[in-house]
């Protein structure tokens, strides 16, 4: 997960690519800093990604960590975005508590791009690796 002093949002990408739907959190408006990466295939998994455990949606930050699943609860609010992390991705991401609260410094128009986004990775692929969504 993004740097300790990563608690607020200041810049939303919402991207589809060749490959992939991405959605992109970062701590400056330059994109700089802390970030959060949510990303899944634009094509249903198959059965290879079934077999390898990436049959879900990725996470990345910018340490370099990847993670497949792991967000247990995501929560959107008007200023606030919560998520829940299952264990084993909090460790992999080094967050120090399951639960991270992020607050948007992000136009309106940015919130709703990122609840369509959000929605569209964390409901993609295996639906018992999908979290509880509130707002999204």
């Amino acid at each position: 997960m993004p740097s300790p002093g990563f608690d607020t949002v200041a810049r939303v990408t919402v991207e589809e690519t060749i490959d992939a739907f991405t959605v992109g959190l970062a701590q400056h408006p330059s994109g700089e800093g802390g970030y959060l990466i949510l990303q899944c295939a634009l094509t249903p998994p198959d059965d290879q990604d079934a077999a390898t455990d990436m049959h879900t949606y990725c996470l990345m930050d910018e340490q370099g960590a990847v993670h497949y699943g792991g967000i247990q609860r995501a929560e959107l609010t008007g200023t606030t975005l919560r998520f829940r992390f299952h264990p084993d991705a909090a460790e992999e991401l080094g967050i120090r508590t399951p639960e991270r609260e992020l607050a948007l410094a992000i136009p309106p128009a940015d919130s709703i791009r990122l609840r369509d986004g959000l929605h569209r990775v964390l409901t993609y692929g295996n639906p018992a690796r999908r979290p509880k969504l509130a707002g999204i």
